[in-house]
């Protein structure tokens, strides 16, 4: 009976979170936690039995995105036949999914405030540990450029994810297609100008006092 009661709170967990991910992504933060609820298919009192606040939710959100884009990572570390192809199979998933696009509806204070999180920083740590890791692999064998470091994907990921306006006529999917292939051929070796400045590298970023 234990075991089935934690698969049920697992599972509303899991239901909780992806809707709460589909409509904040949609329709911004400021959507009804009740809205959540019901689009979980769970009643509003097992919402903040789990979440008790907002923050409690987002800051959840952002740990299973991140997991989820880490387990990206690392399977297609696992599938793909070298670094290069793993790095743009990974962000290829990233963009059709809209993973990490809830970063880009959440104000900057409480941007601030979710990834002071020991819990958030954690994992986002070692994604991106992951990613340069398939970085530094692709520009050793020559696939990838050698002047950009895991910062500088990340946040070229993390401004396509913001799509500023629609384009009448032309399917989301198609337009984000156009858009990683652009990003990515960015990346190659072939005729890439010089960039201003260095790559950031891991090391580099400031973790918020976390060093």
């Amino acid at each position: 009976m234990t075991g089935q009661l934690r698969a049920d709170a697992k599972r509303n967990r899991d239901q909780i979170l992806a809707a709460a991910r589909e409509l904040l992504v949609n329709q911004g933060v400021g959507v009804p936690m009740e809205e959540i609820a019901r689009h979980a298919g769970v009643g509003v009192g097992t919402l903040y039995r789990r979440f008790p606040d907002r923050v409690a939710l987002l800051r959840a959100l952002s740990v299973h995105t991140v997991e989820h884009m880490t387990e990206l990572a690392r399977s297609a570390l696992r599938t793909e036949p070298d670094a290069w192809s793993a790095l743009s199979h990974f962000v290829r998933e990233c963009v059709a999914l809209r993973l990490g696009a809830l970063r880009s509806i959440v104000d900057p204070q409480l941007h601030t405030a979710l990834h002071q999180s020991d819990e958030v920083r954690s994992a986002r740590k070692e994604l991106l540990r992951i990613v340069e890791q398939m970085i530094i692999t692709a520009q050793a064998d020559g696939s990838m450029r050698t002047d950009v470091g895991v910062v500088d994907v990340a946040m070229l990921v993390s401004l396509h994810l913001k799509r500023p306006f629609d384009v009448p006529g032309t399917m989301p999917e198609e337009l984000d297609a156009r858009l990683t292939q652009l990003m990515l051929d960015g990346l190659r070796p072939a005729s890439a100008s010089p960039l201003p400045g260095k790559p950031i590298a891991l090391a580099d970023v400031d973790w918020h006092g976390d060093r």
